[in-house]
């Protein structure tokens, strides 16, 4: 009798773990079309000479620095990224080749302007 609950847990378990990987694996699938499907839209935009996604889930966008600051623009990249149902929460413009400057953000570039997406 032990033995056979033993089996029965067993195979509930990978039952569970089973079903689980499935709903993660097509949610995925979800998430990385939207993605794609963002990056291509942001890519047409003129301002962008740039654009990709971190595995994290921030957009990077190269534009051109025209001195002015970029956070509406960051917020306006949000809406696309809301509209194709990416995984991307989070928008940074950067300045397009400054990678090297020492006044970069980090690896990707000097920082003009970001919007969180909610």
């Amino acid at each position: 009798m032990k033995r056979l609950l033993i089996i029965i847990a067993v195979i509930l378990l990978v039952i569970y773990l089973f079903e689980g990987s499935n709903d993660s694996t097509l949610s995925g699938t979800k998430s990385s079309q939207g993605n794609e499907d963002a990056l291509k839209e942001i890519r047409k935009e003129a301002k962008v000479k740039e654009a990709f996604i971190t595995e994290p889930g921030v957009l990077y966008a190269s534009v051109l620095d025209d001195g002015t600051n970029r956070n509406g623009y960051a917020s306006y990249l949000c809406e696309i990224l809301r509209e194709k149902n990416a995984k991307a929460t989070r928008v940074k413009v950067v300045r397009a080749n400054s990678t090297k400057d020492p006044k970069r953000d980090n690896a990707y570039g000097v920082l003009l302007g970001e919007s969180w997406c909610k």
